[in-house]
């Protein structure tokens, strides 16, 4: 025996094995997630599932027009987490109207690539932004009533 613990080269090997298709971007972001979190006070906050089974939640609170906080929650995949995360450091501090331009390509390249099937997932989250960024639907009057 080589005096290491089995366990830390059994973690190696898996970072290896991963690092043949994810970038170090993506497995820090995966193993470190950014604001992975609920926002109990957030402004907008939407869920939404992929076709991949993935649900993610994004929260955010907006001041003077920006992406004041935001933050996420997941029960996805690593790529999941990884991208929402990645979305979470795109928003911040962006205008509205800036963040809801953001795509499931910035998503990407912001992580240094992501295998084709995974595009997806990028995909996703950005969708989720934007339908949290969405204004809030008008109330139609009920009714007899007229605008």
């Amino acid at each position: 025996m080589n005096g290491r613990d089995p366990f830390t080269e059994i973690e190696e090997l898996i970072i290896s094995d991963l690092l043949k298709t994810f970038s170090e971007t993506v497995l820090d972001h995966w193993i470190h997630p950014r604001n992975f979190h609920p926002m109990e006070d957030a402004d907008r906050s939407v869920q939404l599932s992929g076709m991949c089974g993935d649900t993610i939640g994004i929260f955010i609170k907006i001041e003077d027009d920006r992406i004041a906080a935001i933050s996420f929650v997941t029960d996805g995949c690593g790529t999941a987490v990884a991208c929402a995360s990645a979305l979470t450091c795109l928003a911040q501090g962006l205008t509205v109207a800036d963040a809801a331009r953001l795509t499931g390509d910035d998503v990407v390249a912001y992580l240094g690539g992501l295998p084709e099937e995974k595009h997806e997932t990028a995909n996703l989250v950005a969708n989720a932004l934007k339908v949290a960024l969405e204004p809030a639907p008008l109330t139609m009057p009920q009714g007899n009533e007229h605008p």
